[in-house]
């Protein structure tokens, strides 16, 4: 069995800004060379709905690098450091944001911007509609905003792989039984769903709608995001012996 790590962003910046949302251009280069220098083997969205359909077997590090929220210097810092290093990426994109132009003051990527990408580079997925927790909505409203949010991308001529971040990495486990959710996913045509969570996934995967995600912070060491990309775990004082192994 093999393990698929997938690694989250969302904000770059290039004037030094680190924290808990945002890593620095300086910083995100620090991370691609390391994945394209130690052999990782960066997937898109499609490669891995293949490899998960057809029970393919993943490449030997596998890891898969997604973005959300869709700012735009995702498209100015990260896509450049992504062709220089010749990895792939992933962007989680919410329509709303792409129309109003900007999410938590920030500016986010315009439809144009995210067809001028090489879909061979970058692929797209659902963030929904306007960047609500699914654990606050209703069975019948969440239906609507994974239909809306598919809509609203097919209009701007967006291309997107039929994949699904949860907004704040909540699915609603107290709404709604589980099981329920995840027919509405498959009703809707979702391959993939992805959590937080900090570890790494078995792959075959045991849940497919519950693919859990390393949460990269800008305000973290180095280290502590290779002991994450090795372990799948943050840095604590038991694992420190692991943290000094790694290169």
């Amino acid at each position: 069995m093999s393990r698929l790590r997938v690694l989250m962003y969302h904000s770059v910046s290039e004037n030094g800004r680190r924290d808990g949302l945002t890593v620095d251009s300086d910083q995100l280069e620090q991370h691609f060379h390391y994945l394209w220098s130690n052999g990782y083997r960066p997937l898109l969205f499609s490669e891995l709905i293949a490899c998960h359909q057809q029970k393919m077997a993943l490449p030997d590090k596998a890891v898969l690098i997604t973005f959300d929220d869709g700012f735009l210097n995702n498209y100015q810092l990260a896509y450049p450091l992504a062709i220089k290093y010749r990895l792939k990426l992933n962007f989680f994109v919410v329509p709303a944001f792409i129309r109003r132009g900007a999410y938590r003051e920030e500016p986010c990527l315009a439809a144009a911007d995210l067809r001028k990408m090489d879909p061979a580079v970058v692929e797209y997925g659902l963030h929904s509609m306007d960047h609500e927790g699914y654990d606050t909505l209703q069975p019948a409203e969440i239906t609507a905003d994974i239909y809306n949010s598919m809509k609203a991308l097919d209009e701007m001529g967006i291309p997107f792989q039929p994949v699904l971040a949860y907004p704040y990495g909540a699915w609603p486990r107290k709404v709604l039984q589980e099981s329920r959710f995840f027919e509405i996913l498959e009703e809707q045509g979702i391959r993939l769903a992805f959590r937080i969570g900090n570890r790494l996934n078995r792959f075959p995967l045991t849940n497919r709608f519950l693919l859990q995600r390393i949460d990269v912070r800008g305000d973290e060491p180095f280290r502590s995001w290779r002991l994450a990309l090795a372990y799948g775990k943050k840095s604590t004082s038991w694992l420190s012996p692991l943290l000094r192994a790694l290169p």
